[in-house]
């Protein structure tokens, strides 16, 4: 029997929202989290190039990645099961952590039409070939801060293994400054992990040193998920993309929540960074901004 999941906010989740004063909203935006696919849902997902993926692997790190296809590389099996046909390079932090068990957090997000949809689970199949998940929430979000972008196809790659540092370098931290967009990956002892979704315009990023972010958390559905995360576990992984260049950055470090009045923002502190220089093979071009971004 398919249910709904509502009002299954964990504590960290809980005292954001009451601190936001949105706790009412909350609980009613809560009605939208399912533990299976819905037939629209498995449609758009079976259309994807791409899926952001985030886990905390064997070292105990959170990180965040990509897996990508063709469209048909992630398949529906049924309400309450994916197989995704790929799989992250075995120097990727990422790799050792698609263990059978694992919890994984999946977002995939279609640029074009500002879409995005969350499905977080657990992994019950590896292969060399990809891996397969029994989802526990499904639920979509809403279109805010999604940059426009068109997919062109695939270019070739040039790395996939990368280099590793513990501090951003100078053309790293130009990237950093003119990105749009970069995904979040966090991790709850009990709801397990989840990859988020966060843009804004170039600058929205800022650099405070070579070891230090800080970002603007901007209102979204109130549900807080990530932010909830955070509260209870400052372990975070982070992941820039570079649509032109095909380059990518993955960081992992330690995230808190800096509160202003009623605003909020993310400091985060790189404990490791992975680069991989034109590892990442799907080609966008942008189209606009999001008409939701605040000012720099």
């Amino acid at each position: 029997m398919w249910v709904l999941l509502m009002m299954r906010y964990h504590r960290g989740e809980i005292e954001v929202q009451e601190k936001s004063s949105v706790r009412e909203e909350a609980k009613k935006v809560s009605k939208i989290i399912r533990n299976h696919i819905v037939e629209v849902a498995a449609k758009f997902i079976e259309q994807q190039v791409m899926l952001i993926i985030g886990l905390k692997n064997k070292e105990g790190f959170v990180w965040s990645s990509i897996v990508y296809g063709n469209p048909g590389f992630v398949k529906v099996n049924d309400e309450q099961t994916l197989s995704i046909f790929s799989l992250p390079d075995s120097t990727d932090p990422v790799f050792n952590g698609l263990t059978i068990g694992n919890t994984i957090g999946i977002l995939a997000i279609e640029f074009s039409a500002r879409k995005r949809m969350r499905v977080n689970g657990v992994i019950t199949q590896v292969n060399n070939k990809g891996f397969q998940i029994k989802t526990t929430e499904v639920y979509s979000n809403c279109p805010k801060f999604i940059q426009s972008r068109t997919f062109l196809g695939f270019r070739k790659i040039k790395d996939l293994e990368g280099k590793f540092f513990t501090k951003l370098n100078q053309e790293q931290l130009e990237k950093v400054l003119q990105s749009d967009t970069f995904f979040i990956a966090t991790h709850h002892s009990e709801n397990g992990a989840d990859a988020s979704h966060r843009g804004g315009q170039p600058g929205f990023v800022r650099i405070i040193d070579s070891n230090t972010l800080k970002i603007k958390d901007y209102p979204g559905n109130n549900m807080f998920n990530t932010l909830g995360n955070l509260v209870e576990n400052h372990q975070s992984g982070l992941l820039f993309v570079d649509f032109e260049d095909g380059n990518f950055l993955q960081m992992n470090g330690e995230s808190t929540i800096d509160w202003i009045d009623n605003e909020k923002s993310i400091t985060f502190r790189i404990k490791q960074i992975r680069s991989v220089k034109g590892g990442f093979p799907l080609r966008w071009s942008f189209n606009q901004y999001s008409p939701f971004n605040p000012p720099i």
